[in-house]
């Protein structure tokens, strides 16, 4: 006949939750710690391509000093001060009103994408020039502005120069 011996040594189902519990607080953190690795990737993501824009907006304006140079005119013609947007199709930047301008896949297309079928972008890119009156020669000081919005937050990113009449 088979000894049944129900007095053996095992886990009592207190330790047994105790585990449990200990088990599910260390997955807990680990899913918090990849949730947050995976935002932190999107923000770093979109300071670059921030960076990559504001840096086009500045090098459109310094090819349109380039242009006005070759051309043989004043090196700050069409580049007086004020609020303007630029992409690689134009000569010279255009007049922003009030409002915002989004970026579609990185250039302006008609205004609202609509004719296009294109869908803006999160960002927004404005480039503000300044010229001081203060005394003949003084530098264009160029402003590249990117914004955008991401997870109902706020983000901006701006890069400043200086452009000078080398000739």
């Amino acid at each position: 006949m088979p000894k049944n011996n129900y007095n053996q040594a095992g886990f009592s189902l207190i330790e047994v939750l105790a585990v449990l519990f200990i088990v599910s607080v260390a997955l807990l953190g680990l899913v918090s710690l990849i949730i947050q690795n995976i935002q932190a990737q999107s923000v770093n993501k979109n300071n670059l391509i921030a960076y990559n824009l504001a840096q086009e907006g500045i090098e459109l304006i310094r090819q349109t000093r380039d242009s006005n140079w070759r051309a043989g005119d004043a090196y700050d013609k069409d580049l007086a001060a004020g609020k303007y947007y630029i992409d690689y199709l134009d000569d010279k930047p255009t007049t922003i009103g009030n409002g915002l301008i989004y970026l579609y896949n990185g250039y302006y297309i008609n205004y609202s994408g609509t004719e296009t079928g294109a869908t803006p972008t999160i960002f927004t890119r404005e480039i503000y020039l300044d010229k001081p009156a203060d005394y003949d020669g003084a530098p264009l000081q160029v402003r590249a502005l990117v914004t955008w919005i991401d997870r109902s937050h706020p983000y901006r990113y701006e890069l400043r120069t200086l452009l000078f009449d080398w000739k």
